[in-house]
């Protein structure tokens, strides 16, 4: 029999707490265990209740989700989901300070029982709750946030061209802790996919350019793509690397959704391993389900470089996993120990790491 999931709704409107609890009591094995309308009122609760789960919103009075998040963390750590309606980049910017707090995912907030998109939004709430309810979590200290050491690289041994980076539920962190180490001067041009709610993800790219020096922006089509530069996939489109006269160019595609995801980490990993054999590196963090996990096997299969992030420092050990069970990983690393990786690897064109090397 299966264990009842315990959660606490956190939200200050009554409309979306009873919309809530409608959808989460309708799931036999999550059981709605309390409601808070403040962020005040959430922390007592989850101290007096000890959810497995707290869903929480952001913009509450008396206390907000983003200091409610840092308390919960602090003094009784409990899994927690951001919900948000989509809101300006600003705004946004709050949201993902929520996660940087300890908060594990952020998902659009229903705003209906019917209507376009409920029953995706639906699905990713109710798989997301029964996956993060048995992650385990530990206090955070309040303490100021400390500025990365910036790694360096010395030189360019001009074998790779391009890198890429898929990612799901616990990416933005782990992309911040990545994209704020690398140098200014990185020789190469970053592409990503991250899983993330529609109207999301301009925040993100926000959000990550206040901690990293690299230029951060959203995928453009035909775009050609310049070292030191982030892309990510836009919402609602696929990202393929192309070949271009000296450098990669970017070209969306809005053919259908690979395993519901749309843009897919595989087909970016795909396009990299059809048009860059050889010279890509491929990089697949913490997330939820496999995407990404098959791609990441072409690139190896091509001879391009592939890495995945380590079941210690990931969120949600998922795609890193389904990615090592099909031998598509050369090198599982640690999160904080991914920068320093990439810059040996670019400097010398080989890696002798002191890293968990795979041997496939």
């Amino acid at each position: 029999m299966k264990k009842t999931i315990k959660v606490l709704i956190v939200d200050d409107s009554k409309v979306t707490t009873q919309l809530l609890r409608t959808v989460l009591e309708e799931e036999p094995n999550i059981e709605v265990v309390g409601c808070a309308g403040d962020g005040v009122e959430a922390v007592r609760l989850t101290k007096q209740l000890r959810p497995d789960l707290v869903t929480m919103d952001i913009f509450m009075p008396n206390m907000d989700g983003v200091e409610a998040t840092r308390k919960i963390m602090q003094h009784c750590p409990t899994p927690i989901i951001i919900l948000s309606s989509y809101v300006s980049d600003n705004e946004s910017k709050i949201v993902f300070n929520a996660l940087q707090a300890g908060a594990l995912s952020i998902i659009e907030k229903p705003k209906r029982i019917q209507g376009e998109g409920f029953s995706k939004i639906r699905r990713q709430l109710i798989n997301s709750i029964k996956t993060l309810a048995n992650v385990h979590v530990v206090p955070r200290k309040l303490r100021q946030e400390l500025k990365p050491t910036v790694i360096q690289v010395t030189k360019t041994a001009a074998i790779y061209n391009i890198l890429a980076l898929g990612t799901s539920t616990g990416g933005p962190t782990a992309l911040g802790s990545i994209l704020s180490a690398l140098p200014e001067n990185f020789p190469l041009p970053v592409v990503v996919v991250q899983h993330i709610a529609d109207g999301f993800l301009s925040g993100l790219v926000s959000w990550l350019q206040q901690k990293s020096k690299l230029v951060m922006e959203i995928a453009q089509d035909n775009q050609t793509l310049l070292p030191g530069h982030v892309y990510f996939a836009g919402d609602g489109a696929h990202l393929v690397i192309t070949k271009g006269d000296r450098t990669p160019v970017a070209t969306l595609e809005g053919s259908a959704p690979i395993d519901y995801f749309k843009p897919s980490i595989t087909v970016l990993f795909s396009s990299l391993a059809k048009n860059y054999p050889g010279t890509a590196i491929g990089g697949l963090l913490t997330g939820m389900g496999r995407d990404g996990a098959e791609g990441l096997l072409l690139m190896k299969q091509a001879n391009c470089l592939t890495f995945t992030q380590s079941e210690a420092t990931s969120v949600v050990y998922g795609m890193p996993a389904a990615a090592v069970s099909l031998n598509a990983t050369e090198q599982i690393l640690d999160l904080e120990k991914i920068p320093q990786f990439l810059a040996t690897i670019i400097s010398k064109g080989e890696y002798s790491y002191d890293a968990k090397n795979l041997d496939c």
